[in-house]
């Protein structure tokens, strides 16, 4: 069994716990105590690994609550035809990327974004995965480089019936098997994920609320909701009130669906949701990109936090989600929530006890590369993200007790190696790309 590890000379913050000059005991990958520095380390002088953290910031491991690993080795590519409108958007970049998506190439994507997360203390990833023509086994090849990387994930195919894909029944399947076969697993587990209400007709959505309450505890949803207009035009055309309410008709929803975007939704979805409890996951800078509008964050009582594949940088996220909502008028509070309560109440439904520095919580933590020259405490704290850490970049990041990158390198692989292998893939996917 290895040693004892001793985080110390740190400011410790998490929901309801703000320790200035703290340090942590961390045993057989949970945590077990926090106390001011020199009270546990004392007593552990030659029987634990001790870190002098030198005053940085350790804050619980961060979640990103909607992600697209596929879309990692995207940097670079151009559109192949116009991208003036979100249609046009998903018609000639998007999808013509997913359809190049092979099993290297989605092995070596989902690679490259959790090394990027795990240099951001990110240590619990919601993935909505596509790949139009690599379908079986997809996601577990993404389980794959979780499993070597040593974070938690929860992952789901992106089911679609966009331009009539033949590939229907294998997306549901897919999610259907890999949920199956994770329910007891502690690290990975799986959602249904559907792309959006306007790649999906009545008879789908029907075939999928069959398929997925066929289950003692069905299995709840991961979607695009309301990202754009068309989503929310598609649905009224088709006789429904918004995409919220569409979804609620074939029974979709449930108190763990996972909503992603909701920025075009009418009253009634609103109701809706409000009655429900479904998931809302905002990505504030995805949708500046898409310049798809802004979404009213008042219409919901709680809300999460993803970056749509932006990044995996949560701070520099985090920070956006302030600078593109109220500004100066933001109620910290209600930022505070956000980052240490409702982020972890959500991913605690999925797994037992992440996201607090409690006795027996796993140990899964980010030190952020950040040492305030100003006082800090648990009042200013977010400000302190906000205009002092800024992008998210970390000392240290640790996932169920292991340490998984220090001081500017990964502990269990070499970044030259892997980096050089993803270079390689990314040239043979773009060349596919670009047909």
């Amino acid at each position: 069994m290895s040693k004892p590890v001793i985080l110390k000379n740190c400011i410790i913050a998490s929901y309801d716990v703000f320790i200035n000059n703290g340090e942590i005991l961390i045993e057989s990958g949970k945590i077990k105590k926090l106390d001011k520095s020199g009270n546990i380390s004392k007593k552990y002088t030659d029987n634990a690994t001790i870190y002098d953290l030198k005053g940085r910031l350790v804050l619980p491991g961060f979640v990103n609550a909607h992600s697209h690993l596929y879309s990692s080795l995207s940097k670079g590519l151009s559109p192949v035809g116009p991208n003036n409108t979100f249609h046009n958007v998903l018609s000639n970049f998007w999808w013509p990327l997913d359809a190049a998506l092979d099993e290297e190439s989605v092995y070596y994507s989902a690679m490259s974004g959790l090394l990027d997360a795990v240099k951001h203390g990110v240590t619990c990833v919601f993935d909505h995965h596509a790949s139009m023509n690599y379908v079986d086994n997809s996601l577990e090849t993404i389980e794959h480089t979780f499993n070597e990387i040593g974070i938690k994930g929860v992952l789901c195919f992106e089911t679609s019936n966009r331009k009539s894909n033949t590939n229907f029944e294998k997306h549901i399947e897919e999610n259907i098997t890999f949920a199956e076969n994770h329910i007891n697993n502690e690290q990975i587990k799986g959602m249904f994920g559907l792309h959006a209400n306007l790649t999906l007709s009545d008879k789908e959505l029907s075939q999928i609320s069959d398929t997925i309450s066929n289950f003692s505890e069905p299995i709840p949803i991961h979607i695009h909701c309301g990202e754009a207009e068309d989503d929310l035009k598609y649905c009224k055309e088709s006789g429904y009130e918004g995409p919220v309410d569409r979804l609620n008709k074939f029974n979709l929803l449930t108190s763990k669906s996972l909503l992603a975007h909701c920025v075009h939704i009418s009253k009634t979805d609103k109701d809706i949701i409000n009655n429900i409890q479904p998931w809302i996951v905002l990505n504030s800078e995805s949708n500046a990109n898409n310049r798809v509008g802004k979404v009213n964050r008042e219409s919901f009582d709680k809300y999460l936090l993803g970056t749509d594949g932006m990044s995996f940088d949560m701070i520099s996220s985090f920070r956006s989600h302030y600078l593109l909502g109220k500004g100066l008028s933001e109620d910290f509070t209600e930022l505070y929530n956000l980052l240490f309560n409702w982020q972890n109440q959500f991913a605690n439904l999925f797994f037992n006890s992440i996201g607090h520095f409690k006795e027996g919580f796993d140990a899964d933590i980010a030190v952020l590369d950040y040492i305030p020259e100003t006082e800090i405490n648990a009042d200013n704290l977010i400000g302190h993200l906000i205009f002092g850490a800024k992008g998210g970049n970390v000392f240290m990041t640790i996932s169920n007790g292991k340490i998984l990158y220090h001081n500017g390198n990964f502990t269990f692989l070499s970044e030259e190696t892997i980096k050089n292998e993803i270079r390689e893939a990314a040239t043979r996917l773009h060349r596919r790309y670009y047909g």
